[in-house]
């Protein structure tokens, strides 16, 4: 091949595009049993590489045919140089190629793979083109064929030509006579010098294209890669021969690695200084610098600019063939157009369409479907997106691009348009399907377990670990559901566990308490929201736009404004949900005649219409580029929480890991924190005291003799000694109320019956609710209220069961007796509701269920009814309770409540139970949730339930919770009415003065407290 300068243009493809896959797989099978043909000369001199093999996978490529097109370059493979020192140049294009069809198919592990055995590669050749005999090369005109005149979609405004490039560089390869010399004096190897035809200019673009790529794998991620910054190192010592165009393209890669080990003003520079060869021709790399411009002007916001080098990159490929990056600008182009304007056709597509070179460019088809797809989504034209999604179903028929990133990407759409179509099943279908393929090949939770993978290694500093997980852990920012909401959807179920321990152990290593506490409470949100449908998407979504004014702030507002401007549906709904709320509300909590309970049955039926449609639209939503905060769980500052804190109020948070549990204990000026270093005894701890209290099963028989045992009291002081070590005399005197956030096995403690010493000398041992107010919050930031006083109540559903399995109706009758008068307008629900309960609920501002209740604690934490008046039927269960509209009852008591507690912590218990069950009960606006950790089952229950609902409305709940709980104590003792007590004698336990009744419940409360004057 002639290796002078030629007058054509240089070619990306040797051949001509196959324009049929049979003709491809029939050259493909010629050339592979060429190729095999091999002997001792086929390493010697006149060998053109890459060969025209290595091009034969470029038509597979572009048509879609990744795993076709990975077995053509892997044969090209086969044909590399070897020598004694290792692989040669031509081996840069190989491992480059086989990481795009790898990157195309979603496998980053396999893609980096690639990209990093041709860097290396490099490496070991950073030299490579000072050994091209440049005197053969000759100057750069402009080609007499621009193939830029056949673009559609717009011209470019550079003002550059198309340079003319060989397409074959000669290369001396081997050591020159004075080389071989000093080898045959001091030893080595002796190699006579050859010239090698090389086809430098895409081995160039091979080293340019793997920097590129593996920038976007690795994110941030690259500026700590050992590899980035060597290959940086190299290249800005500009290995290239002095004064000649070759050193443009030299400039070009070292742009783009300056630009992946974060130096992003140099890399502009750079970049921008080698886009064009004596400032006039474009060169085979000058689309990729475009490309890299294109993505840090994305970065930075500026996405005007983002657009114009976009732009410029695709003719800048098409020039050239390199049809890749064409792709690639398509992909830049109509990022920033849905950013900038997602209610119109980004700019060139339908011209696009019309480019003569896609009948061969079935990747480019698709992916140009794809983006008219959801264009015309953007542009209400549901026909037309249905339309484009047809057609890239067609063109990735039979192509293995239909299970890589084209097809996940089709999956995402398919969602969005059936949610939009009002089809919800289909919808959800598609989207869990898209969601699971997407997790394999998301670019950021790929650097999220890299960094972790780092981190544990020791390779990366804590600071630098920190950096990198408070980026790639973030919660979803505006921009992140502007830029990506696939992709943010994506990470928000994907909770990466082992990550978000490490991000707060880096905070720990680094000796930031304030900030561990924090990013506790940041890990407990994200458990939290990847339990939830689109995690916690659509919660975020109903909070923005149905709660009071009073508990948005002033981004939250504007949101909820643009929706409801965007979406004016969702107020018409709002306003019939209201309206029909209103209606009920106006009707007995069970009606007694046919009328009123048809009526309500009618308002019901309708509510859940209106939900069905409100909940269909959201959806849709949710699966757009529209900003939501995320108010709930709510998320404070440290410094916010103390702020909020009377400077008598004591907060101890806990946090577990795999290494320990660490404990916050802070006022509103003090602070103090310490592990615990053996998490099993702690757990063990619990165990035993929780056995000794009486619960080895559920609703198990409870003997008489353990309530006469005084064993659990010195294993209730070892316990709090364990969880507070530097607990002395006398510590809770300076202080009016306790809060304690739980985490595992800390949720079933109760911290009310843990004995310590009372300060008042003779080390006088007193339960500990005998000397302080206790409640407890799901999250730290629920520590404090969310709103300025408790609202005053109007009515309380309570709904009438059976208490214990088997009891009869004078037993139930009796606890409802005890109950109804300390609540404000009862209601009695002893039959199935009219409708269902998550609907009817929304009117009630109290509910008592006098009901056992399913087990929550077996991994289905949505799923079981919190009213049970309706227990399995359709929107029964806590999952429906979140529904819009937003709401539900103030204050829920729950004595049936089972937790792992009653199991006394059999199996791989959590604290998921309680910690799912009040974070859901409070997600649908609930203050204060009391509930059983265990089923006593009797009247010590109930009588706490009397006792906080009869004081609530004029002191804290923690203090109504104190003082029923000191009224139980002193209750004497009716077996009729403990149904789990057996072999008991009354004279030896005279009152319930034992904690197996009083510390059953749990009073989970944010800390509101009633208006006083």
């Amino acid at each position: 091949m002639n290796t002078s300068r030629s007058s054509k243009p240089r070619r990306s493809l040797p051949m001509p595009l196959a324009s049929s896959r049979y003709l491809f797989i029939l050259i493909l099978a010629v050339l592979t049993s060429l190729a095999t043909f091999t002997d001792v000369r086929a390493q010697g001199r006149g060998r053109t590489v890459p060969p025209d093999i290595y091009y034969a996978g470029f038509p597979a490529f572009y048509e879609g045919d990744y795993v076709g097109a990975a077995e053509a370059f892997t044969a090209a493979n086969g044909n590399a140089i070897r020598s004694t020192e290792g692989l040669w140049v031509d081996s840069i294009c190989y491992s480059t190629m086989l990481g795009e069809c790898y990157y195309q198919m979603g496998n980053n592990a396999k893609a980096m793979e690639s990209y990093n055995k041709a860097l290396l590669i490099f490496v070991e050749n950073s030299n490579w083109m000072l050994r091209i005999s440049t005197e053969s090369l000759g100057a750069v005109n402009a080609t007499t064929s621009d193939l830029r005149t056949g673009v559609t979609w717009g011209a470019s405004s550079r003002n550059t030509f198309i340079g003319s490039f060989p397409d074959v560089y000669p290369m001396l390869q081997g050591n020159t006579p004075a080389q071989n010399q000093q080898v045959a004096r001091n030893g080595g190897v002796l190699m006579s010098q050859q010239i090698f035809p090389v086809r430098g200019g895409e081995v160039a673009r091979c080293i340019a294209l793997a920097i590129f790529r593996r920038q976007e794998i690795l994110g941030s991620v690259s500026e700590h890669d050992a590899l980035t910054r060597s290959v940086a190192g190299i290249l800005q010592r500009r290995a290239a021969p002095p004064n000649h165009w070759l050193g443009v393209l030299v400039d070009v890669q070292n742009g783009l690695a300056l630009a992946a080990i974060g130096k992003t003003d140099e890399a502009v520079q750079t970049l921008q200084r080698s886009l064009a060869v004596a400032g006039q021709f474009d060169h085979p790399l000058t689309s990729l610098a475009l490309l890299q411009l294109g993505r840090i002007a994305l970065e930075q916001q500026n996405l005007n600019a983002a657009q114009t080098y976009f732009l410029e990159a695709s003719y800048a490929a098409a020039g050239f063939q390199q049809y890749a990056q064409v792709e690639d600008a398509l992909d830049g182009l109509t990022h920033c157009s849905m950013i900038t304007s997602p209610g119109q056709m980004p700019k060139g597509l339908i011209e696009l369409s019309k480019w003569g070179q896609l009948r061969n460019l079935d990747a480019i088809k698709a992916k140009l479907a794809l983006a008219l797809a959801e264009a015309n989504i953007y542009m209400d034209n549901i026909p037309a997106a249905s339309a484009s999604l047809e057609t890239a179903r067609r063109t990735m028929a039979r192509r293995s691009m239909s299970q890589g990133r084209i097809g996940v990407r089709y999956g995402y759409l398919s969602a969005l348009i059936s949610f939009q179509s009002g089809n919800a099943s289909a919808g959800s279908s598609s989207l869990a399907a898209a969601i699971n393929a997407n997790r394999a090949i998301s670019t950021r939770l790929f650097q999220t377990q890299l960094t972790n993978q780092l981190f544990v290694a020791n390779t990366i500093t804590e600071r630098a670990a920190q950096t990198l997980f408070d980026e790639l852990l973030r919660e979803p920012t505006d921009a992140d559901w502007i830029s990506d909401p696939f992709e943010t959807l994506t990470v928000l179920l994907t909770p990466n566990a082992a990550a978000m321990e490490n991000w707060f152990n880096t905070s720990v290593i680094r000796k930031q308490p304030e900030l561990s506490l924090e990013l506790s409470d940041r890990i407990r949100r994200m458990r939290f929201f990847s339990t939830l449908p689109l995690g916690g998407r659509l919660l975020a979504l109903r909070w923005v736009l149905e709660s009071p004014d009073t508990a948005l702030d002033t981004k939250a507002k504007l949101q909820r404004q643009e929706l409801l401007t965007k979406f004016p549906n969702l107020k018409v709904l709002q306003e019939e949900a209201a309206k029909l709320k209103g209606e009920l509300a106006q009707i007995a909590v069970q009606p007694e005649d046919k009328e009123a309970y048809a009526k309500q049955r009618g308002l019901l039926e309708k509510m859940v219409a209106v939900s069905d449609q409100y909940e269909l639209q959201l959806s849709a939503i949710a699966l757009r580029r529209t900003p939501s905060e995320f108010l709930f769980p709510p998320l404070k500052t440290t410094a916010q929480i103390r702020d909020q804190l009377d400077d008598t109020q004591l907060v101890l948070s806990f946090f577990s890991t795999s290494r320990g549990v660490h404990a916050f204990l802070f006022t509103k000026k003090d602070y103090l924190t310490w592990t615990l270093d053996n998490p099993r005894e702690t757990k063990s701890k619990v165990t035993s005291l929780l056995k000794q209290i009486g619960l080895v099963k559920r609703d198990a028989p409870v003997q008489g003799k353990v309530l006469t045992d005084p064993e659990w009291k010195t294993t209730s002081e070892e316990l709090l000694k364990l969880l507070i070590p530097s607990l002395k005399p006398g510590f809770w005197a300076n202080y009016t109320e306790l809060v304690v956030i739980p985490d595992d096995a800390l949720w079933y403690v109760p911290f009310e019956a843990l004995h310590t010493d009372d300060g008042l000398g003779a080390g006088h041992m007193v339960p500990l609710t005998d000397l302080i107010p206790i409640r407890y919050a799901p999250t730290t930031s629920l520590a404090v209220p969310q709103k300025s006083a408790r609202p005053r109540p109007q009515n309380t559903a309570i709904v009438v069961g059976r208490l214990f399995s088997g009891e009869d109706a004078a037993v139930t009758q009796n606890h409802f007796d005890r109950v109804e008068g300390a609540f404000v307008n009862p209601g009695r629900i002893d039959r199935p509701t009219a409708g269902p309960s998550s609907m009817l609920a929304k009117s009630w501002d109290q509910m008592v269920v006098i009901d056992d209740s399913e087990d929550a604690n077996r991994g289905e934490f949505w799923n079981w009814s919190p009213a049970q008046a309706d227990r399995g039927k359709t929107g029964s269960d806590l999952a429906a309770w979140l529904r819009s509209p937003l709401g539900g009852p103030e204050v829920i008591y729950l004595p049936g409540f089972h937790s792992g507690a009653e199991d006394a912590l059999k199996g791989s218990l959590s604290g998921n139970d309680l910690f799912i069950t009040s974070l859901g009960m409070m997600a649908t606006g609930s203050e204060t949730v009391v509930l059983s950790r265990w089923h006593s089952a009797g009247s010590a229950s109930m009588a706490i339930v009397e006792g906080i609902g009869k004081r609530l409305a004029s002191m804290s709940a923690s203090t109504a919770w104190q003082e029923a709980m000191a009224n139980v104590r002193q209750m004497p003792l009716d077996l009729k009415l403990e149904p789990r007590l057996k072999g008991v004698d009354p004279s030896t336990v005279p009152t319930l003065d034992y904690p197996y009744f009083w510390a059953d419940m749990m009073l989970i409360d944010t800390g509101i407290r009633p208006r006083t004057e």
